[in-house]
């Protein structure tokens, strides 16, 4: 793929890219852990200083998996040979017939090509931690509580280091995606070959990376996800001391994480009878979503009784079961076997 992409560039620049990211965090969760245990603030303007860098760095390093997507889309395309063409729209033809959703057919004179959401495989873990990056700096600017903004900071410093370690989305890009459709590119399968090699990389293209809802469903889970994280620091401030702009600051963002998440699971609704037809319902990733999205209900209704007694610590603490539940949803796609399990 080395001679079809620039795989080496985009390595080596997002890498920089990412120890960038590492340095200007690790100062910033140093500062955090600092002002953790300080009555005072410890350089807040250096702080704030180093958060907006980070989140900026964030933002760039975004804008350079765009750009590799983008060079997917235009120098990948599925280009299947003229004598093979007529033959595969009349199965096309006849397999859309009977069924529910069909295939395009294919167009020599646009072959079709990838439009890989920028969230694919270690992009989501990149695209969640920079979501939490943006909320928390809001978050930071709003409040001017140095514990408070200290806690941010730690997260956001844990969040960076299991990307560079464990989640990086620059040192091997898209590993199964390249699995997946290496062999049409760089193998020398011909004839029938390269025709049942088609047949079983178009389907996955059209339902699966160039799906319409691949670019809604995920990104709106991860944005609530973020949201999530924000409620629970607020919820352990909330049991600690009784603070309202804290407990507003939490509130607002559990009220938009619930509307990204409700949003987020109706519109995975027509995908997955699409992608998967009227049978998944009992997928494990499905179950703990709407468990969380339960106990994320239960806490907003909680809310709107904090000033009864036990109310306020009762909320605060389904604030913080929402936030282990959301790790526990997230989980299940790498432990529990369905249709939304990760694979590696």
């Amino acid at each position: 793929m080395e001679t079809l992409l620039p795989l080496s560039l985009y390595s080596q620049t997002g890498h920089l890219l990412l120890v960038l990211l590492l340095l200007l965090a690790g100062f910033t969760g140093f500062s955090g852990v600092v002002n953790l245990f300080r009555s005072t603030p410890f350089l807040p303007r250096t702080t704030t200083v180093l958060f907006a860098l980070t989140t900026i760095v964030f933002l760039g390093g975004f804008l350079w998996i765009s750009w590799f997507h983008y060079q997917i889309y235009q120098l990948l395309p599925l280009e299947l040979p003229e004598p093979f063409v007529q033959m595969l729209n009349r199965q096309l033809a006849a397999m859309n017939k009977g069924a529910e959703y069909g295939l395009p057919l294919y167009n020599s004179d646009a072959p079709p090509r990838y439009v890989l959401p920028l969230w694919l495989e270690n992009g989501k873990y990149y695209f969640w931690f920079m979501c939490y990056s943006c909320m928390a700096l809001i978050g930071h600017l709003r409040l001017n509580k140095h514990r408070f903004r200290a806690v941010l900071h730690i997260l956001l410093i844990v969040q960076v280091a299991i990307l560079y370690m464990k989640t990086d989305p620059y040192l091997e890009p898209l590993p199964q995606f390249f699995n997946e459709v290496g062999p049409w590119f760089t193998s020398p399968v011909q004839g029938y070959q390269r025709f049942g090699l088609f047949m079983k990389l178009y389907p996955k293209m059209i339902f699966y990376y160039n799906a319409h809802y691949m670019w809604f469903h995920p990104p709106l889970l991860f944005l609530s996800y973020a949201c999530i994280t924000m409620t629970f620091v607020s919820s352990v401030f909330m049991l600690i001391k009784r603070d309202l702009d804290i407990e507003r600051l939490g509130y607002d963002y559990a009220k938009l994480g619930y509307f990204l998440l409700t949003l987020g699971m109706l519109l995975g609704y027509p995908w997955a009878l699409k992608a998967w037809g009227p049978n998944w319902w009992w997928d494990p990733k499905i179950c703990s979503s709407i468990m969380m999205w339960a106990i994320y209900s239960t806490y907003l209704h909680t809310r709107l009784y904090a000033n009864k007694p036990a109310m306020w610590y009762f909320s605060s603490i389904l604030g913080i079961v929402c936030f282990f539940a959301m790790i526990f949803t997230f989980l299940t796609s790498f432990f529990f076997p369905g249709e939304h399990s990760f694979v590696g």
